[in-house]
């Protein structure tokens, strides 16, 4: 369900990008790698192991947001290559994904 709200909130960026040069249609849905890779490594023990570090999910989800907001009306209107930045913004979403796993602290539940 959290995908489909972000992907909601960034289809104006999308659609915006879209219309000023060729996107991927993985920029709609751009926090679903970091998500995977988030509960490939909370299922795998790794990091804090805690039900209320699904915090992590919704700081994903904000970044997703900013960071692709960033991207269409800052980066690509410097780089002007939006497919190469879509890709750069999923990697770094995956970064911080798996920092979050590393850095993350047992929260009280």
């Amino acid at each position: 369900m959290l995908l489909l709200i972000v992907g909601a909130i960034c289809a104006p960026a999308y659609f915006f990008s879209r219309r000023n040069g060729e996107e991927t249609k993985w920029f709609l849905v751009a926090a679903l790698p970091s998500i995977i890779l988030w509960i490939g490594l909370t299922g795998s023990g790794y990091g804090a192991q805690s039900l209320s570090n699904l915090i992590e999910v919704i700081w994903l989800m904000i970044a997703t947001v900013i960071l692709s907001y960033l991207k269409v009306f800052i980066i690509d209107r410097k780089a002007n290559k939006p497919k190469q930045s879509t890709y750069t913004m999923i990697a770094l979403l995956a970064i911080g994904a798996f920092l979050l796993r590393t850095f993350m602290p047992v929260l009280p539940e």
